[in-house]
C-alpha cells in the first residue's frame, strides 16, 4: 500500500502485527540511543526513546549518568511522522546532500552508517544508534509504526465519511493490506 502521507526507510517495507508489536513492546522498556540535539549548542547525549501508553507518542529522557534538564522533552505523534530517512539517503530539500542537517551538522562521518532521522513537518529527530544492527531494527520499527498509524487514522476517517454509491446503487467497500509496499521514489526507474 502507498500512503502519500509517509515515506518509509529505504528497503523498509514490513508493516507487519508482529513487527509493529514487538517494536511498541521495545520501545516501552526503552531504547538508548545518540540524540542529536537541533540546536547548535545542544550536544549529542545518550538518550532513552520510549513510546508511552497510547502507542504512539514518542518521547525520550537522559539516559542514566546523563546530565538532565528541567525543560519536558517533546511528546511527538508518530501518526504525523512524514518520514523515516537514513543518514545516507537523499535530502529532497538539498539533493546534492544526505540526511538531514542536523545530522551533517553533528553526526560524525564513521557513524553514519547507524544514523537516521524521523521527520515531522515542523521538525526532525536525528538520532545515532548504538549500533548498525540497532539502526536498522529502529528504521525498520518506526517505519512499520508510523506506517501503521497512518492506515488506522485513514480507516477511523473513512469510518465517518459518507460512502460514494457504485453505479447501481450499492455501496462497496476495498479492503487494505497492512503491508507497506510503497517504493522508494527513484526506485524501478
Amino acid at each position: 500500500m502507498y500512503l502519500p502521507t509517509f515515506k518509509p526507510a529505504t528497503g523498509c517495507t514490513n508493516a507487519s502485527d508482529f513487527v509493529v508489536r514487538c517494536f511498541v513492546a521495545r520501545l516501552r522498556a526503552g531504547i538508548t540511543v545518540v540524540k542529536h540535539g537541533r540546536s547548535r549548542w545542544c550536544k549529542s547525549r545518550l538518550r532513552v526513546l520510549h513510546v508511552h501508553n497510547d502507542g504512539r507518542s514518542l518521547s525520550w529522557k537522559p539516559a542514566e549518568g546523563e546530565p538532565s534538564t528541567s525543560k519536558r522533552p517533546p511528546k511527538l505523534d508518530l501518526s504525523t511522522c512524514l518520514e523515516v530517512r537514513h543518514a545516507w539517503s537523499p535530502d529532497p530539500q538539498n539533493p546534492l546532500y544526505t540526511g538531514t542537517p542536523i545530522l551533517r551538522q553533528k553526526c560524525e562521518s564513521a557513524n553514519a552508517h547507524k544514523s537516521f532521522a524521523l521527520i515531522f513537518k515542523q521538525r526532525t529527530v536525528d538520532i545515532t544508534a548504538v549500533t548498525a544492527d540497532q539502526c536498522k531494527v529502529l528504521m525498520e520499527g518506526f517505519s512499520a509504526l508510523c506506517f501503521r498509524l497512518q492506515v488506522a487514522n485513514l480507516q477511523k476517517s473513512k469510518k465517518y465519511a459518507r460512502p460514494m454509491p457504485d453505479e447501481d446503487g450499492l455501496s462497496t467497500t476495498a479492503s487494505n493490506t497492512l503491508t507497506n509496499s510503497s517504493t522508494p521514489r527513484g526506485a524501478g526507474r
